[in-house]
């Protein structure tokens, strides 16, 4: 049924639930799973005098915890029983990011969290898991 599995992961509580359930479709499927992470910036604040100016991480700094944050998904991975899948870090919008790979990869299902690490912002724009349904190539299975 399904031969190539794309897994969305941003490291919240969602999205190690949506893992174990891609991790037992690959393995029931005999699938490829492939794990993908888009990191977002989200700024610290420095205060000078009495104003508080945004200071996004640098490219470096983003670069590193979205491989921590891949790192752990691969960590899961095998702790369910998948020795072989291929991961990738993806910049731009998560939503497109996301379909871009889905459709890259030929992918027959998107596994994600019903919900993430989104800020406010995509609660009043919508959210990336909505974004990916509505773009999305293949079937897309959120998990709560």
């Amino acid at each position: 049924m399904f031969k190539s599995i794309l897994l969305a992961y941003d490291g919240s509580d969602h999205a190690r639930e949506a893992l174990a359930v891609a991790c037992d479709l690959t393995k029931k499927y005999d699938a490829k799973l492939r794990i993908v992470h888009t990191p977002q910036a989200v700024a610290d604040t420095l205060i000078v005098g009495y104003t508080a100016v945004p200071v996004p991480p640098t490219k470096e700094e983003l670069e590193k915890a979205g491989r921590e944050v891949i790192g752990a998904a691969e960590s899961g991975a095998r702790e369910h029983g998948v020795a072989s899948f291929t991961s990738d870090l993806v910049s731009g919008d998560p939503a497109h990011a996301i379909v871009d790979q889905a459709k890259a990869v030929d992918a027959d299902l998107i596994v994600m969290g019903r919900r993430g690490l989104g800020s406010l912002r995509g609660l009043l724009v919508g959210s990336t898991t909505t974004k990916v349904c509505q773009l999305a190539p293949c079937a897309v299975l959120t998990v709560k």
